[in-house]
Parts: structure tokens; C-alpha cells; sequence
């Protein structure tokens, strides 16, 4: 006999959810759940070794995290909202006598996401101030750019295949010899977080510096001078032999 006022507790039998990854990651899965209602895993995320997902070892130092989004058939699915290198890895890349520049800064996608962004470069030499102060807005002006033309997947595809550090570190080799080219890490930031905390934008420029060509302009005329010496010089007139 159940007392009067008493309630009875419903128990959930619980059950085994795989989670499974963004269709950019061929939707392997990276992990599985054992839960009562599959609605509590909505909002959870998952941190995982980019090595699990390439398959490739030297991305071992790489983290990316993935938010489950929604559950289907025992099945949760995700989306990617960050990219961590290791601080170990980091730091393995410093040595001695080597400039350092580490950014961080906001940028809109092509399709209004919010991308916080933390760039790592590392030179080969000691560095002047001047030249790494030059070389930050370089940096900023160019990963700001890109990232405003690209949309969520291409700039995840970038940045885990290294096409966006490749491409930082081929132009700023014009200023000076790049030793690594890194992003540190990179999340999407809700636009509701950026209203509430008033947080800035970077504003990507409009045309990024031509430094091969500024670069390369002396060069052409010194090997125009260079022509014009070696040419043999114009015989003298006959007036001018005579006398």
C-alpha cells in the first residue's frame, strides 16, 4: 500500500549514445555517452586528439573540441567550436636569441560567425622591436582578412591542414626569416557573449601590402644600372681623335 501524498520515482533505464563527429572529420566517432535521457547530452562537449581523427602523429599536440548539438537513433551529433595546441608544444618551439610574437584578437567569418583567434610566429634570430611591431600588424591584417572571406568549414580546414599558418609564414619571411608559424588556438564565440561583455571586432583591411614587389622594385633598377655600365661606350668622333 503506497502511503497517501507519496510520489512515484520514475528510473530511467540508462543506454550507451555514440557521439559522432562534424561531416568535415568524415563523421567518425570520437566517443560514447552512457546517459538516461539523451536530451541532457545537448550542450556537452567533447575535447579530442586531432591525431584521432587524421590519423597523422605529429597532430598528437593538437586539441579540438566539439559541442553536441543534437541526438538521432542512439546517435549524438556535433560541430567543432575550438582548436588548442598544447602549451607544451609551444614552448618546445622557443629557443634562445629567437623573437616571439603571441596575438590574440576577434574576427567575423563570411558567414557571421565570431572567431577568437590566437596566432603564434617565432623567428629565427633575435628580433628588433620595430621589426616584430611591424610584423604583428602584418600578421593581423592578413589572418583578419582571410578569415573574413572564408566560412566556419574552410576556416577549420585551413587551420587543421596548416594552409592559413603556411600562408602567414610565406609572407612575413619578407620582413624577416620565420622559424614556426602556429595558431595557438581558435573558438567560435557566441554573438550573444560579444553583445553582453561589448566586446571589438577587428575590421580586416581592405588590400594587404605588397612586400614582394616593394622588395623586389630596387633590385630591378640596380640590374638596369648594372646594364647600362656594362655597355661599351660610343666611339669618339673623328674631330675628337684628331685632336
Amino acid at each position: 500500500m503506497v502511503a497517501k501524498g507519496a510520489t512515484a520515482v520514475v528510473v530511467k533505464k540508462k543506454r550507451w549514445v555514440k557521439i559522432q563527429a562534424p561531416k568535415l572529420f568524415s563523421e567518425q566517432i570520437i566517443g560514447e555517452s552512457y546517459v538516461g535521457d539523451v536530451k541532457d547530452l545537448v550542450g556537452r562537449h567533447v575535447t579530442v586528439s586531432l591525431m584521432v581523427l587524421t590519423g597523422d602523429p605529429q597532430k598528437q599536440s593538437v586539441h579540438v573540441s566539439f559541442k553536441i548539438i543534437g541526438v538521432n537513433n542512439d546517435m549524438a551529433t556535433t560541430e567543432l567550436v575550438g582548436y588548442t595546441l598544447l602549451p607544451s608544444a609551444a614552448k618546445k618551439l622557443m629557443r634562445r636569441n629567437r623573437g616571439k610574437i603571441e596575438d590574440s584578437f576577434m574576427v567575423e567569418s563570411a558567414d557571421k560567425k565570431v572567431v577568437l583567434i590566437k596566432p603564434l610566429i617565432i623567428t629565427r634570430g633575435a628580433t628588433s622591436g620595430s621589426v616584430l611591431a611591424t610584423m604583428r600588424k602584418l600578421e593581423r591584417a592578413y589572418v583578419s582578412k582571410m578569415i573574413s572571406k572564408m566560412d566556419t568549414d574552410s576556416i577549420v580546414r585551413d587551420i587543421v591542414q596548416k594552409k592559413l599558418q603556411h600562408g602567414l609564414g610565406q609572407l612575413l619571411r619578407y620582413l624577416y626569416p620565420i622559424g614556426a608559424c602556429e595558431i595557438r588556438q581558435f573558438e567560435f564565440i557566441p554573438i550573444e557573449k560579444i553583445k553582453e561583455l561589448g566586446l571589438k571586432l577587428l575590421t580586416p583591411p581592405e588590400h594587404l601590402p605588397e612586400l614582394r614587389k616593394k622588395e623586389e622594385a630596387p633590385e630591378k633598377e640596380s640590374a638596369s644600372e648594372k646594364t647600362e655600365a656594362e655597355q661599351p661606350a660610343e666611339p669618339e668622333s673623328a674631330s675628337e681623335q684628331s685632336v
